[in-house]
């Protein structure tokens, strides 16, 4: 592993230079295809320059190398989401929250895609369990720091 090309991959990434970002995990994968990470994290370099199709077949990608990550099926399922390609997007959404389903970003997908079919009870119920873990997930990092708000004997 080209440990520079990876820094500077992640460099342009964090400096919201995407297209470099994409052209160094680029290379990287030209040199290690199995590095996963590469792959999710052009995918996602993909998504903020709104080159959907790329970003899908990056997921994808990863997915074939390794199908146990909620974060890349969420992922791809948003990327669906955007294409208006609603049943592969609640098929990702479905199996994230399969594989954790304390991850809350896959119930505000399920959420969107609900709305937009109409659904609105349905909506409410995802938007709900979403957020209720985001809150849980921001208080137990908040503990995590020695930071509580909350008797927990209560």
């Amino acid at each position: 592993m080209n440990k520079s090309l990876l820094d500077k991959a992640k460099i342009a990434f964090v400096q919201e230079k995407y297209e470099e970002a994409i052209a160094a995990f680029t290379e990287i994968l030209e040199e290690n295809p199995g590095f996963t990470m590469a792959y999710y994290s052009r995918g996602t370099a993909r998504m903020k320059m709104k080159d959907l199709d790329g970003a899908i077949e990056d997921y994808s990608e990863y997915i074939r190398k390794n199908d146990r990550n909620e974060k890349v099926f969420c992922s791809r399922g948003t990327a669906y989401l955007g294409l208006k390609r609603y049943e592969e997007a609640m098929e990702d959404f479905n199996k994230s929250i399969e594989l954790c389903e304390y991850y809350p970003h896959p119930y505000f997908g399920r959420s969107e895609i609900f709305a937009r079919m109409g659904d609105k009870e349905q909506a409410r119920l995802d938007w709900e369990a979403g957020s209720k873990l985001q809150a849980q997930r921001s208080q137990s990092h908040l503990e995590s720091q020695g930071i509580m708000f909350q008797d927990p004997n209560v």
